[in-house]
């Protein structure tokens, strides 16, 4: 019995102790604008959960804890599951606004993130009180490893950037969700004709730093190495291109 509790301690502050850098392998954490749907995953025929799924970690399939899973708490096991592949996954999500809710803009957005990097594996986006999206995303897939979101999700428009000190976008001079010192995501709004997207970032550190566009017509991971001279000057990216 003794035994078991000294587990237990030591298993639930590995938990609470998890950060986007220091579990491995694979681990994916749901983020998105989706607290107040009702929300179905599944991961790989696998059914993940129904209802909040914000406070759930994907693991890979052979992740060292799936071991002691047994042993856990209750409040870990419910929020724990180990059916991430090398490679292709399959994911199913369906959604369905709650009577009465509202968050921010009223979309529904979801998102995979894995723990060593702030660009999702997945992205999804929709407008609608409900819906239901099947689609893939990839691990570790080297022929894939500039495309990090679904390609299933097609239709999707928006840009991600990883964590950095300052970070906006403007579509079509209008100002989008800016971010300061962290990593974010944002939909693009686009119109038929042509777009332009302004990008402005600022960095105090130097080193490599990326960001991803994603719409139906155009998609680019782009990645920047900021030099010296470079520390704490606003820098400017330009793209035009149609919806």
């Amino acid at each position: 019995m003794k035994n078991k509790f000294i587990l237990i301690l030591i298993t639930s502050i590995t938990f609470l102790s998890m950060t986007y850098k220091n579990l491995e392998p694979v681990k994916c954490f749901v983020g998105g604008n989706n607290g107040l749907f009702d929300v179905h995953l599944k991961i790989n025929g696998v059914s993940i959960k129904k209802g909040y799924v914000r406070n759930i970690k994907i693991m890979n399939e052979n992740h060292p804890l799936k071991e002691e899973l047994e042993n856990m708490p209750s409040f870990m096991r419910d929020v724990l599951f180990f059916v991430l592949k090398k490679g292709e996954n399959d994911i199913e999500l369906e959604f369905k606004r709650e009577n009465g809710s509202y968050e921010s803009n009223g979309q529904f957005t979801f998102s995979l993130t894995p723990s060593s990097l702030n660009i999702p594996l997945y992205y999804f986006s929709s407008r609608k009180d409900s819906g239901k999206v099947t689609s893939k995303f990839y691990i570790q897939d080297k022929k894939l490893k500039e495309n990090y979101t679904s390609l299933g999700n097609t239709d999707a428009s928006f840009i991600a950037s990883e964590r950095i000190n300052y970070f906006q976008a403007f579509l079509n001079d209008e100002s989008l969700m800016s971010f300061g010192n962290s990593s974010g995501i944002t939909d693009l709004d686009l119109i038929e004709d042509n777009n332009k997207l302004e990008i402005k970032y600022k960095s105090a550190y130097e080193g490599e730093f990326s960001y991803y566009i994603k719409t139906p017509n155009f998609t680019k991971k782009v990645i920047k190495n900021i030099s010296k001279d470079q520390l704490n000057k606003t820098i400017i990216d330009i793209y035009k291109f149609k919806k």
